[in-house]
This record gives structure tokens, C-alpha cells and sequence, in this order.
């Protein structure tokens, strides 16, 4: 199972989110451009774990386990950058620009320190898999210093970052955004723990393994990382989701209330503010649509104005401040909007009194509001549609 989410789930994932935050990562500001280096980075470090990625590397470079030097180098930068996004969006920077060196200067010495070990101290074996040039040589006084210096960033930065995470919770709007920050202090936390829990279990091993084809394993191991990856990855996705979602919000306000806005646009279309689309062209349009909600709404309601003065100036008595019209509730009523609404466009348009005027004082309220008298519209609609299609079988039935 762990070799299958290894193999393919995770690194697929991964990558996806690498290519998709590519642009905003490049276009954007520091912090996007940090969080774009930890998920480069950590989708690296998960992609070299498969075998046929080992073999890949082994074929290409000549040397037997240079996969495991890129795991851990890939891993220790993700853990930079990580470190560097949530201190940056934290807004504490102490001591600025020097402490941002030591930052930089701790990671390229921890760097340049595992590099030369492995290269110059490691004993590399071209007939053995590549995870045995330490899990089997855990004795080696070169392995350990080089677990110890993975292990020591790892878990110093895993630690220093939930930390700042979990502190920042706060100064983010709750919701999705809030959760994405939680999601991040638990993996990073999660990262600590397994760091820890890996020191503890190779501090137990002895310095040979019985099996000398493969170095000592543990299933908690590889489920840890597993969750701790998941948990990130949630973390970095809850925050996309909610523009995700507010896109697909104004997707449906849009297909909700284009029935109604193509009809009063009809009546009177020199309230437009840009070109008439089709209702199943305005699905395929990307990017933020706020802004084309409140343009919709703005042009429905000015059009219902324009019908408005048309209906006054030719029926003045019609003024909407007669008793009848006003609602059962004493206010506006989207179903006697719906209903003026529908005579004025198919009927007379001086078809019944005018209800009241929409009462509604931001956008949002504006477009809620019309979303209720489109709602209503498109009964009326439907009722009427069904009424001629009954009156037109009983014409075909008494014909025949």
C-alpha cells in the first residue's frame, strides 16, 4: 500500500500541484514564490522513491544510490522554504536581513555537509538497493553524522514552523483559510514527531543489520511521512478550494439569473455594459466572475427601472404606492417583482400595479434579491409554458 502512494498518489498529486501554482508562483509575491519552492522541492524528494526512479538515476549518473542524496537534499531545501513562507506571512522577521543569512547559510552548510559525506565517506555498493548506503551502515560513524545532520534540521525546522503556524492561526479569516493554516501547523508537527520517532528507532538498531541485503524497516516509517504529506497537501488545497468554490458560486448565480437577464435586457438594451454571451458560453469563461455578477445585476435592475418609467408614463396612476401594492409582509416581495416583471414582458406593460423597489443597499444584496425574483420568474415561466402546452393537447384531442 505505502509502495503504491509512494509510487504514484503522491508524487501525481504533487506534481499537479507544483504545475498549477507554477504562475502565480513566478508572478507573485515572496511568499508565493517560498511555498512554490517547498512543494518543488518535496515533490522531488517523494519522486525519487520509487524503484524504477532509482533505476532511472542509477543509469543516467553511473552511481548506485545518488537517489538517496537527492531525497535528502530535496528534502532538507522544502523544509528551508517552508520555514522561510511561514515567516514571512507570520510578519516577525528578527533581526531582518541577518537573520534571513543564517537562515541560507545553515541550509548550505547542513548541504554542503551531506553532500561530502556521502560522496567522499560512504561505502556504495552497485550490486545493493540504494536505501542500503546508510540503513545498512548505521555503525559507520560518517552515516551517523549524516543522519544526524538530516535529522537535526528536519527536526528543528519541522518544530520552529508548527510553531509559527499554529501562533499565526489567528490573524487569517476563519474558514477555509484558517483550516489550510491548522492543516499546515499539524503537518509540520507531524514532521517533528516522525523525526523524532526516527532517531529514536535507528538510536536502537544495531550498527549491522541481521539481513545484510537490506537495512532495518518499520512500518510506522513509512505511514508517518505518508500522513504528514497528506496533511500538507490538504493544508495547501483548502485555501485554492475556497476561490474554487466562490468561482463555482458565481457560475450558478450566473446561470440562475440569465433567463431573466436575457429577457429584460431585450426589452430594454441600452443598459448593457459589455457583450451578450450565450448562457452555456458563460460556463466556459475562467477567472474571477465577482465582478461579472454585480454587472449582471446592475444591468437587470436598471433595466427593471427603465420598465418601470415606461409602465408610470403610461399608466401614472400605477405608482406602486397604492395599498395593493404592497406584500402580505408590508416590504418587496420577489414573487409580485417575478409577477410584474412577467406581464411587463409578456403582457401589457402597464399590466397591474408596480410592487415595491428592491430595498437592497450593497451587491450582494442586490444580487441575493434577484436571485429570489429570477427564482420566481422561472416558475412563472414554467407554469405558463405548461399551461400552453395543455392548452394546445386538449386543442389536439378534441380536433381529433
Amino acid at each position: 500500500m505505502m509502495y503504491a502512494i509512494y509510487g504514484f498518489t503522491l508524487p501525481a498529486l504533487l506534481w499537479v500541484l507544483v504545475i498549477w501554482r507554477a504562475p502565480s508562483a513566478f508572478g507573485g509575491s515572496s511568499p508565493s514564490r517560498y511555498l512554490w519552492g517547498f512543494l518543488a522541492s518535496l515533490t522531488v524528494a517523494v519522486t525519487t522513491r520509487p524503484p524504477a526512479v532509482e533505476h532511472l538515476i542509477r543509469v543516467a549518473t553511473g552511481s548506485p544510490d545518488l537517489s538517496v542524496l537527492i531525497k535528502h537534499l530535496a528534502g532538507l531545501t522544502s523544509t528551508y522554504f517552508i520555514l522561510e513562507y511561514v515567516i514571512t506571512v507570520h510578519g516577525r522577521r528578527p533581526r531582518g536581513e541577518t537573520a534571513a543569512r543564517l537562515r541560507i547559510a545553515a541550509a548550505l552548510t547542513a548541504a554542503v555537509a551531506l553532500t561530502v559525506l556521502f560522496v567522499f565517506f560512504f561505502e556504495h555498493d552497485p550490486a545493493a538497493p540504494a536505501t542500503r548506503v546508510t540503513d545498512a551502515h548505521l555503525g559507520d560513524p560518517a552515516v551517523r553524522l549524516y543522519e544526524g545532520i538530516v535529522y537535526a534540521y528536519l527536526g528543528t525546522s519541522t518544530l520552529l514552523s508548527a510553531r509559527l503556524f499554529w501562533s499565526n492561526r489567528r490573524s487569517v479569516p476563519r474558514g477555509l483559510l484558517r483550516a489550510g493554516v491548522v492543516c499546515m501547523a499539524a503537518g509540520s508537527a507531524l514532521g517533528f514527531v516522525y523525526t523524532v520517532y526516527r532517531v529514536v528507532f535507528l538510536a536502537g538498531q544495531e550498527s549491522q543489520p541481521h539481513n545484510p541485503e537490506s537495512g532495518p524497516s518499520d512500518p510506522l516509517s513509512e505511514i508517518l511521512p505518508a500522513i504528514t504529506l497528506l496533511v500538507l497537501v490538504t493544508g495547501l488545497s483548502l485555501p485554492p478550494l475556497r476561490t474554487l468554490g466562490r468561482y463555482l458560486h458565481d457560475q450558478y448565480a450566473l446561470w440562475r439569473l440569465h433567463p431573466l437577464w436575457s429577457e429584460v435586457l431585450h426589452a430594454a438594451p441600452t443598459v448593457v455594459f459589455g457583450p451578450r454571451v450565450s448562457r452555456t458560453r458563460d460556463l466556459l469563461v475562467l477567472g474571477d466572475r465577482t465582478l461579472d455578477v454585480a454587472h449582471r445585476a446592475f444591468e437587470i435592475r436598471d433595466a427593471c427601472l427603465v420598465l418601470r418609467d415606461r409602465s408610470a408614463a403610461m399608466r401614472p396612476e400605477a405608482s406602486g404606492s397604492g395599498p395593493d401594492a404592497l406584500p402580505a409582509g408590508g416590504g418587496p416581495d420577489a414573487r409580485a417583482e417575478a409577477a410584474w416583471l412577467f406581464a411587463a414582458l409578456h403582457g401589457a406593460p402597464d399590466a397591474g400595479r408596480m410592487p415595491l423597489p428592491s430595498q437592497a443597499r450593497t451587491p450582494s444584496e442586490e444580487v441575493a434579491w434577484l436571485l429570489q425574483v429570477a427564482s420566481a420568474y422561472r416558475q412563472l415561466s414554467h407554469g405558463q409554458g405548461t399551461a400552453l402546452k395543455g392548452r394546445d393537447g386538449g386543442s389536439v384531442t378534441s380536433a381529433s
